[in-house]
């Protein structure tokens, strides 16, 4: 019983971990990993579920299935942070007299464009950027060195074509 346990616990943190993985790469559109990654979780998902269906009189298996289910989802967020797949776009918006900040990063080798804009408080310079996500915590801190203030909002695209990429 305690061994059965065990691997429905395992089991679901296994799957679930994989089925976020797997949301990213469709997501990416990613198609042919996110369908093997697939295979293997649902396989292992109707495993950990076979051991609890048959035995639904048995509230403990039930409550390490969804023991195992709620961690899955942290393991698989920890996971795929790590992992960082993709890019992120990071719009950036400064008091215009920090505008000298765009120059500073493209000495960096980052991809910079830039605009005027006018907000609440005035004069503005939007920065639009896009980095590999294992770049966009180090860039972020570059820039809240520089500007405190800076207004900073993260992107998820999906795809995207042409332009400039830094390297590392």
């Amino acid at each position: 019983m305690f061994w059965e346990l065990l691997f429905i616990f395992f089991a679901r943190i296994i799957d679930v971990s994989l089925g976020t993985i797997r949301m990213i790469f469709v997501i990416r559109g990613d198609k042919i990993p996110a369908a093997i990654i697939g295979f293997f979780e649902i396989m292992v998902y109707t495993l950990a579920l076979g051991m609890v269906v048959g035995s639904l009189d048995n509230p403990v298996k039930l409550l390490v299935f969804c023991t195992g289910f709620s961690l899955g989802i942290l393991v698989g967020s920890i996971i795929e942070e790590k992992l960082a797949f993709g890019y992120r776009g990071i719009q950036v918006v400064i008091d215009r007299e920090h505008a000298g900040i765009a120059e500073e990063l493209r000495a960096e080798g980052y991809p910079v464009t830039c605009w005027e804009a006018t907000g609440k408080e005035g004069c503005k310079t939007v920065l639009n950027i896009f980095v590999k996500r294992n770049l966009a915590n180090t860039l972020t801190e570059k820039i809240y060195q520089k500007d405190p203030h800076a207004f900073i909002v993260f992107m998820e695209p999906k795809k995207f074509k042409g332009g400039y990429l830094k390297k590392k």
